[in-house]
């Protein structure tokens, strides 16, 4: 991660943004707008780092680009679907057919919950780096603090009926959404941190091989 700060920037929006049940819409529209910045200007900061990946292309190299691409096409999908079902900033921009179709409005909703698994994935690769950000706090405490909200982010993953809204299931509230704003938004956060863990887990011992 070159810019942490932007790395650390990109995951409240996208927690925010998903947590779009408890914001204001004109807020969460204006979020999404400055998400899709920050992204570009993450891909633009990192993109010699992505390219030298295709260097001496190994089995982890090649996952790990799979997972870049699929988040950029997961970001492309939030943003050509977020434009037909914008109410507040860009109200005349698409047409009523496809301000009104269901198709639009539920790839909306869904590719965000397939992206909390790459971006977990995604974080997870540079896990070490991240970690490293921390540990001025104290080892413990950092230990404590993550496997809290991985724990937080497990119990979201079926409280909040995730596999379902991956499958585009007709779902308009879940029992994570009765919850208090705060404490979904840590099952969202949690869920990236879950994935992360999983993922860093799993490279390590795959490395160790």
């Amino acid at each position: 991660m070159k810019n942490f700060w932007l790395d650390v920037i990109l995951i409240a929006l996208f927690v925010a943004e998903l947590s779009f049940h408890h914001l204001p819409k004109i807020l969460h529209e204006i979020l999404g707008v400055a998400m899709a910045a920050a992204i570009i200007v993450h891909v633009a900061i990192n993109f010699r780092r992505f390219k030298s990946l295709f260097k001496k292309i190994t089995p982890r190299k090649f996952f790990i680009i799979a997972i870049n691409i699929a988040l950029a096409i997961g970001a492309v999908i939030i943003l050509f679907t977020s434009v037909p079902m914008s109410n507040y900033l860009f109200p005349d921009v698409a047409s009523f057919e496809l301000r009104r179709n269901m198709t639009i409005h539920q790839l909306h909703v869904a590719t965000p919950y397939v992206m909390m698994i790459l971006i977990g994935i995604h974080l997870g690769f540079h896990w070490q780096e991240f970690r490293q950000r921390f540990l001025k706090i104290g080892e413990k405490f950092f230990r404590a603090v993550i496997l809290m909200l991985a724990a937080f982010g497990a119990f979201g993953l079926f409280f909040n009926r995730v596999l379902d809204r991956i499958l585009m299931k007709h779902i308009f509230a879940t029992p994570a959404t009765d919850l208090h704003g705060i404490i979904f938004a840590l099952m969202i956060l949690g869920g990236v941190i879950f994935f992360a863990l999983i993922t860093s887990f799993t490279d390590k011992n795959i490395s160790r091989r």
